[in-house]
C-alpha cells in the first residue's frame, strides 16, 4: 500500500509533464485559443458556451435552430460542463470569462484520470505497482478517444471505461450496493457529457455483469443482480427518460439516422493503424483496407498478439486459464472482462446486420439505432483486451527466469510506448487563435446594437441534423456566425445538431429559399423584431442566385468589409419579396409566345413534357385532382414514353415531392434515355435532398435539376426509389421537362403557373 501511495502522485506528475510536453498550447493559450476553429469542433464550442452564458433554462439550448432550439443533451451542450458554469455564475462566481479554459482543462483532466484508474485496476489485480505505472501511461495515450480531441470534445474522454471497470472490480470483490450506486452515478454523469457514453457504458457494464452471472451460475442471486443493475443502469436511464425523452415535444425525429452501417467498426481499424511506421511499411507491400475515422480503434501489437493467441488456444480445445497460482477473484474479473468485450466488438462491426439475410432484424434494435456510429463500441474491446493481455503476460512471466522476464517486459512495454507515441503524434492538437475573438475585434465592437434583433440568419445557409438534409457550412460561415452568437447572445436559425425535427428543418429551409409562400417559421417567432442577415459575400456566389432575393424587399445594410455584409432583415420583407415575385411573373407573361392551347412559352419552338398525375385520383393531391403514389422502397416509374421532339441539349426536370416523411428526401431519381432500338443513350441520377429548390410550407418541395437530352424523338424514362427505407409512401405531383432557360406557363383568373410554380393572383 505504501508503494501505491508513492506511485499515484508520481503518476499524476508524470502525466501532467507529458501533457505539458505534448500540448504546450493548452497550458499557455488554453483560455484564448481553440482546438478546432471550424466545423464540428467550433460548433461544439458554440453549443457549450452559448448555453452556459445565454440560455434561460438548464434544459433547453436556443443557440441554433431558432426559434425551436433543442434539448441540451442531443444539442451537444455537455450539460455537465455548461450547467456547472451557469450554476457557479448564479452563485456569484463569475467563471464565464474562463469557460474556454475550463472546457480544455476538463479534457486534460480526463486524460489524467484515465491513467490513474488504469493504474488502480492493475494494482487491484495484484500486479506490481511499477508495472501498472508503466502500463497506464502508454495505454492512456493510445486510447481511441484521444483522436476525438480534434473535434468531438464530448467523446474525448478516455477515463470513463477505466473508471467503470475499476468500480466493477470493486463490486466483483464485494457485491455492495454502494459500488452499484457509484457505477450508476458515473454512467449518469458521463451521459451528460455525451449521450453516446450511456450506450457504450451500458454495453460494457451489462456485458460484464451478464458474463459473470452466466459463468458463476448465480441463478439464485438473479433478483439481486437485477437490483444492482437498476442502480447501475436503470437509475441514469430513468433520469434521462424523465428529463429528456418523455417530455420531448418533438415527434418527428428520424428513427433510423444515417450512418449505422457507414460508421461501423472494421477489423482493419482495430488491428491496424497507418500512423504506425510498421503498418505503413506493411501497407506499401500489401494494400490495407482503409477504415473510417469513426471506426478507428487500434488496440496495439501486444493486444493483437494476445487476441490471436487466445483464438489458437480455444481452437486447440484448451482453456485460457493458465496452470499457475493466481487468485480466483482477479483472474475471473479479467476473464469476464475480456469475454464480454468480444461480442461487443463483433456488434461494433455491424454483425449480423451487415449480412442481407439479417438486415431485416435491424428495426428490432429499437433505440440502439440512434447510436449510428457503432464503431465506437469497439472502445470497450480496446481496454478489455489490453488489460487482459498485460495481466496474463505478467502471470506467464512469473514462472520464467529473471532474464526472460526482463527481456520480455522490455520488448512488450517498449512496443506499447512506441505505438502510443506515434499514434498520439499523428493527432494535430495544437490550439489556434481565431479572428474576432480578441478584445477590439469582436462582433460587439462593430457598432451594431444586436439587442434590436431576435436571431441571426447565416448565408450561405447550413442545416445539419435531421438526417434528411445536409446543407454543409463552408468557409467563414462555418465559424463566424457561431462567434457572433456566442458573443452577442443572438441565436442562429441554422443548425448543426443531431436528430432534429423534420418539420422544423423544412421550416428553416423555406425561410431562406426562393419566395413562394410566406415562410411557416414566421408564425413561430416569439416577437416582431427583425432578423440579422449574416452574408458571406465571398462564398454566396458559389450558389448562383439562390440567396440573392434575401437582400431585397426592405433589407438594410448595417456593416460591410471585404467579405462580410450584415443586413437588417425585417419580417415584413418576406411578404414584400413574395409580392415582388408575383408581380414580376405577372408582368413577364407579356413577353411570352402563346400557343393554341393557351400555353405561354418563351417562343414558338419551346417544347415541354408535362405530367399532372390527375388520372391517379389520389387525394389530397398537391395540385389538381390526383398525384402519383408509390411505395418508397420500390422502383416507381413516373414517366416512360417516347417524347416526340427534335430538341437535344440541356433540359430542366422539375416535380413536386412530399418530403415531410422520414427519410423521403434520401430518394434517388433516375433519368434514362433510349433510342428507337432500345439502346441506352444516357443516364443521370440525383438525390432528392440535394435538388430541393422551393418549399411550400406544407411538406412539399419542388425538386429541380438539369440533365442532357442526347437524341431527338427518344424514349425517356424517369423513376424514383428510396434505398434507405423499408416502408412508406412516396408522393409526387406535377412533373415538367423543359429546355433549361426557357419558360412554360399558363394562367387563369385566380392563379399563375410559371415553370412549375403556382402563385395566387391579386
Amino acid at each position: 500500500m505504501s508503494n501505491q501511495r508513492l506511485f499515484i502522485p508520481g503518476l499524476l506528475v508524470v502525466m501532467l509533464l507529458l501533457l505539458w510536453w505534448r500540448l504546450p498550447d493548452w497550458f499557455t493559450h488554453g483560455n484564448t485559443h481553440f482546438i478546432e476553429p471550424w466545423g464540428d469542433g467550433y460548433k461544439a464550442y458554440h453549443a457549450i458556451f452559448y448555453h452556459a452564458e445565454h440560455d434561460t433554462t438548464y434544459s433547453h439550448f436556443l443557440g441554433m435552430n431558432y426559434p425551436y432550439g433543442e434539448h441540451v443533451v442531443p444539442g451537444a451542450c455537455q450539460p455537465v460542463v455548461s450547467n456547472t458554469i451557469r450554476l457557479l455564475t448564479r452563485l456569484g462566481w463569475n467563471v464565464q470569462p474562463y469557460k474556454l479554459g475550463i472546457l480544455h482543462g476538463f479534457l486534460l483532466l480526463g486524460v489524467v484520470l484515465c491513467a490513474l484508474f488504469l493504474y488502480l485496476i492493475f494494482v487491484r489485480l495484484k500486479l506490481p505497482s511499477w508495472y501498472g505505472f508503466l502500463l497506464a501511461i502508454p495505454l492512456t495515450f493510445l486510447a481511441p478517444q484521444q483522436a476525438r480531441l480534434i473535434a468531438h470534445y464530448g467523446l474525448a474522454h478516455p477515463e470513463l471505461l477505466p473508471i467503470l471497470y475499476y468500480l466493477l472490480l470493486r463490486w466483483h470483490e464485494r457485491r455492495h450496493w454502494g459500488w452499484s450506486l457509484a457505477i450508476g452515478l458515473v454512467v449518469g454523469l458521463y451521459s451528460g457529457v455525451h449521450f453516446y457514453f450511456f450506450a457504450i457504458a451500458s454495453f460494457a457494464v451489462f456485458g460484464w455483469v451478464a458474463v459473470r452471472w452466466l459463468a458463476r451460475r448465480d441463478w439464485a442471486a438473479t433478483l439481486a443482480y437485477l437490483g444492482h443493475g437498476l442502480l447501475m443502469l436503470g437509475l441514469p436511464l430513468m433520469f434521462y427518460l424523465s428529463w429528456m425523452i418523455l417530455p420531448d415535444p418533438v415527434t418527428d425525429r428520424n428513427k433510423v439516422p444515417w450512418g449505422f452501417f457507414e460508421f461501423r467498426g472494421r477489423p482493419t481499424g482495430v488491428f491496424t493503424d497507418l500512423s504506425q511506421p510498421h503498418w505503413q511499411l506493411f501497407d506499401r507491400v500489401y494494400l490495407l483496407f482503409r477504415t473510417d475515422y469513426e471506426a478507428q480503434t487500434y488496440v496495439g501489437l501486444i493486444a493483437i498478439g494476445f487476441f490471436l493467441f487466445t483464438i489458437v488456444w480455444l481452437l486447440t480445445g484448451r482453456w485460457l486459464r493458465p496452470r499457475m497460482a493466481v487468485v480466483e477473484t482477479e483472474r475471473d474479473f479479467v476473464n469476464y472482462l475480456y469475454t464480454s468485450s468480444i461480442p461487443i466488438l463483433v456488434f461494433s462491426c455491424g454483425v449480423p446486420f451487415i449480412f442481407s439475410r439479417f438486415a431485416d432484424l435491424l428495426p428490432y434494435l429499437g433505440p440502439i439505432q440512434q447510436f449510428r456510429s457503432i464503431g465506437r463500441f469497439a472502445w470497450v474491446f480496446y481496454y478489455a483486451v489490453n488489460i487482459a493481455a498485460f495481466y496474463y503476460l505478467w502471470q506467464w512471466l512469473r514462472t520464467r527466469t529473471l532474464v526472460w522476464r526482463v527481456i520480455t517486459l522490455a520488448v512488450a512495454i517498449g512496443i506499447l510506448y512506441f505505438e502510443s507515441y506515434h499514434y498520439h503524434q499523428n493527432i494535430n492538437l495544437g490550439l489556434d487563435p481565431i479572428e474576432n475573438w480578441a478584445d477590439g475585434t469582436t462582433f460587439p465592437d462593430k457598432g451594431i446594437d444586436y439587442r434590436q434583433y431576435q436571431a441571426c440568419v447565416p448565408i450561405p445557409y447550413f442545416n445539419i441534423g435531421s438526417d434528411n438534409f445536409w446543407w454543409q457550412a463552408k468557409g467563414w460561415i462555418s465559424q463566424k456566425p457561431h462567434t457572433l452568437s456566442m458573443q452577442t447572445g443572438l441565436p442562429l436559425t441554422s443548425a448543426m445538431l443531431t436528430r432534429t425535427s423534420l418539420q422544423q428543418t423544412l421550416n428553416q429551409l423555406q425561410l431562406v429559399t426562393e419566395p413562394y409562400r410566406l415562410p411557416r417559421l414566421l408564425n413561430d417567432l416569439p416577437n416582431d423584431q427583425p432578423l440579422l442577415l449574416f452574408w458571406d459575400n465571398a462564398r454566396v456566389t458559389e450558389y448562383g442566385d439562390r440567396y440573392l432575393h434575401l437582400r431585397s424587399g426592405g433589407t438594410r445594410l448595417l456593416y460591410e468589409n471585404d467579405w462580410l455584409h450584415l443586413y437588417e432583415l425585417p419580417l415584413a420583407s418576406f411578404a414584400q419579396r413574395l409580392q415582388d415575385r408575383v408581380d414580376s411573373v405577372e408582368a413577364a407573361f407579356a413577353t411570352l409566345y402563346v400557343n393554341t392551347d393557351s400555353i405561354y412559352l418563351t417562343d414558338s419552338l419551346t417544347c415541354f413534357l408535362y405530367e399532372d398525375f390527375d388520372d391517379h385520383q389520389n387525394q389530397p393531391a398537391y395540385r389538381g385532382t390526383g398525384e402519383f403514389r408509390g411505395l418508397m422502397p420500390q422502383h416507381n416509374v413516373l414517366v416512360d414514353r417516347i417524347w416526340d421532339t427534335d430538341y437535344t441539349g440541356l433540359l430542366n426536370l422539375s416535380f413536386w415531392m412530399y418530403l415531410n416523411a422520414d427519410r423521403a428526401a434520401r430518394a434517388t431519381i433516375t433519368w434514362e434515355e433510349y433510342d428507337a432500338a432500345g439502346e441506352l443513350l444516357g443516364r443521370h441520377e440525383a438525390i432528392a435532398r440535394k435538388e430541393a429548390r422551393v418549399f411550400d410550407g406544407e411538406g412539399w418541395a419542388l425538386l429541380s435539376f438539369d440533365l442532357i437530352k442526347k437524341a431527338p424523338n427518344s424514349r425517356v424514362r424517369i423513376s424514383i426509389i428510396n434505398h434507405d427505407v423499408t416502408e412508406g409512401v412516396q408522393k409526387i405531383d406535377d412533373l415538367l421537362l423543359r429546355p433549361s432557360g426557357q419558360t412554360v406557363a399558363w394562367r387563369n383568373a385566380e392563379q399563375l403557373w410559371w415553370n412549375n410554380r403556382t402563385y395566387d393572383r391579386k
